[in-house]
């Protein structure tokens, strides 16, 4: 059985899917690139999976209006 060679023109720091899994491409120790599991994920993948919705910032303010602040934002 022949086994059919792909090439990936890949760079360290992208993230690739294979099937429906996602790997981030990362630098061996040997000069070359790796895959490993993606392990970060946008907070808007987090919310759909846990059904979550942002809070608005009238929500905000009312969860977190009374901490203290350093002036910069």
């Amino acid at each position: 059985m022949a086994v059919a060679v792909k090439k990936l023109d890949v760079h360290v720091g992208d993230v690739v899917e294979i099937g429906a899994r996602r790997y981030d491409v990362v630098a061996d120790p040997s000069n070359g690139v790796a895959l490993e599991p993606v392990i970060t994920r946008t907070v808007a993948e987090i919310q759909d999976e846990l059904g979550l919705r942002p809070l608005s910032a009238r929500e905000f303010d009312e969860q977190f209006g009374d901490l203290p602040v350093d002036g910069e934002g």
